[in-house]
């Protein structure tokens, strides 16, 4: 007789099981490390906005969210008055697309974005959450920035090395002083 916890399994799904749990790791995003340097030297623009609106739409086989973003204040790039903001994920004609480290933006809310626009001007967050601050401000009126945190893997460049994320928070004229200044050297 045999006991409850011995039973024959079928070669194929042992090899479905085992193939499904090599491949989960594949299922995360790994996103290079960008210091606040590496954020203001690659963008193509970085902006303080507003999120007025979110639309989701198929660009070929992948759903973009574009994000309508209102400028309140620009530190680089062309002047713009809004930008079509894309993150690759959303819900588009009944179906669901999710991409790890994508960010979330949320309408009303407003961000420090750092973008970069490619050669096809379709522009984009700088390193997924990497590329966006949250603002917030306390009791005495002083505005503060934070990077959106992200639970994916965060590899140190060059090296490949595994970083714990630790995000950027500063107040935001900081920031601005940095930005203008080039970036932190």
């Amino acid at each position: 007789m045999r006991s409850a916890t011995s039973y024959n399994v079928p070669k194929f799904v042992r090899f479905a099981l085992g193939l499904g749990l090599w491949l989960a790791p594949a299922w995360s995003a790994t996103l290079e490390r960008l210091s606040l340097d590496n954020l203001i030297s690659r963008s193509t623009a970085i902006v303080q906005g507003q999120v007025t609106g979110s639309s989701a739409a198929y660009r070929g086989s992948v759903i973009y969210t574009h994000y309508k973003v209102t400028v309140a204040q620009q530190w680089k790039g062309a002047a713009q008055k809004t930008f079509d903001v894309l993150v690759p994920g959303g819900t588009a004609k009944g179906i669901r697309q999710t991409y790890p480290g994508a960010p979330h933006l949320k309408t009303g809310e407003q961000y420090v974005l750092f973008l970069w626009t490619n050669a096809a001007h379709a522009t984009f967050t700088l390193g997924f959450t990497q590329g966006v601050f949250t603002l917030a401000q306390d009791g005495s009126g002083n505005v503060t920035v934070a990077q959106t945190p992200t639970t994916e893997t965060i590899l140190e460049a060059g090296t490949g090395k595994v970083l714990k994320d630790q995000p950027i928070s500063m107040p935001l004229s900081q920031l601005v002083g940095l930005i203008q200044a080039g970036g932190p050297k």
